[in-house]
């Protein structure tokens, strides 16, 4: 198994934002596996149903997907490669015909469609389907939006459409409705925000002059209502969701990688959300992940900064505040998208984070004795 450490890495002990203070000695010392051209996105999930998380690579340029099986210990075999349509630089990995397997859903940016991969237990995939989308599908998410146990499909198309495909229950997916998104939609992320037990949409948009995100209210039959603006963040270009003040009502983050900066929205309860001031990021960052990073129980942030060669972890203080300084690891060119799961099964969180100009994915593990929470300063 090829494994190539990166060399430049040796010090990965980065400076913290703003301080000559070393980050915290979070990571071991990161492991690289190569993929295609212009990887640009990056998914953790057992796709053979043998307990460990897997990684996937769609690889925009080479028109590829690699698959990467993970060994359980933190390592993963060498790539198995795909062919895909033209750019694919989304994905999402969800059970799309009952088996209990994880398939994938791909967007393919230069053919207007997305491509469902059926898995199988000893780890070969099928290609089951493509479904015309529309122009440049950048972006894409899964959920039950009909309330029939079948997961259905959102795609955000670049310059102003949201298209609902809805899954039959074998793998395949039929069109659904299309709806209006102006402002240059982005990512977006899937949940039950108003608490009608329907599902919701939330979506960033990064048209230069746009400040506000967009909610679609799902009506539980494949339909949504339409969407109404909820103000902050500036020429946003990712979003996730997460309880980050840990009042058990999901928040939603948002980061402007031209900005330079990352937005909370605060969950009030019924779908109500408000901004709270944009917070300094590095250069250009995008791709984020939540989950608990420095050994305090409490949500932190990692980020990818595409212009800084890094990624950031932001940790989060438990009541939807980050401390600052954060801490800034190098990994690379160009990190463009990362993914978090126990890679090996210490309960601790891992990330994988792919490098668009160089063709690796990187590996960073969590230390089995990670220092504490830095203190409030």
């Amino acid at each position: 198994m090829q494994k190539i450490l990166f060399s430049l890495l040796l010090l990965i002990l980065a400076a913290g934002c703003g301080t000559d203070a070393p980050a915290p000695d979070l990571f071991s010392l990161p492991v690289t596996y190569p993929v295609g051209k212009k990887p640009a996105a990056v998914v953790a999930q057992d796709m053979n149903d043998d307990g460990y998380p897997d990684l996937l690579v769609s690889n925009s340029e080479s028109n590829t997907l690699n698959y990467l099986e993970g060994l359980g210990n933190g390592t993963f075999k060498n790539p198995l490669t795909l062919k895909t349509g033209r750019e694919p630089v989304a994905m999402a990995a969800a059970d799309f015909n009952g088996d209990r397997i994880a398939d994938i859903a791909l967007a393919n940016y230069g053919d207007g469609n997305v491509s469902i991969i059926l898995s199988q237990k000893d780890g070969l995939f099928k290609h089951k389907q493509n479904i015309k989308v529309g122009r440049l599908p950048i972006a894409i998410a899964t959920g039950d939006f009909n309330n029939d146990e079948h997961l259905d499909i959102a795609v955000t198309l670049r310059f102003d459409k949201m298209v609902i495909l809805l899954g039959v229950g074998d793998g395949t997916f039929k069109v659904g409705e299309a709806y209006k998104a102006s402002g240059t939609p982005a990512m977006l992320v899937v949940g039950d925000y108003n608490d009608d037990k329907n599902l919701d949409i939330a979506m960033v948009f990064n048209a230069v002059e746009v400040n506000f995100i967009r909610i679609f209210d799902g009506l539980g039959d494949g339909t949504f209502k339409s969407p109404r603006r909820v103000p902050g963040g500036h020429q946003s270009s990712f979003i996730i969701q997460h309880d980050m003040n840990q009042d058990g009502i999901a928040d939603l983050i948002a980061s402007s990688t031209m900005k330079d900066s990352v937005t909370l929205f605060v969950g009030r309860g019924k779908g109500e959300f408000e901004a709270t001031p944009d917070f300094a990021g590095e250069k250009g960052p995008e791709h984020m992940v939540a989950g608990e990073f420095t050994g305090d129980n409490k949500p932190d942030l990692a980020v990818c900064n595409r212009r800084d060669n890094s990624i950031s972890i932001l940790e989060g203080r438990g009541d939807g505040s980050f401390v600052f300084p954060h801490f800034n690891y190098p990994v690379g060119r160009n990190p463009r998208a990362m993914a978090a799961a126990d890679f090996n099964g210490d309960t601790m969180l891992d990330l994988a984070v792919v490098l668009y100009d160089a063709q690796r994915v990187v590996v960073l593990m969590r230390k089995v004795e990670g220092p504490p929470g830095v203190e409030d300063s």
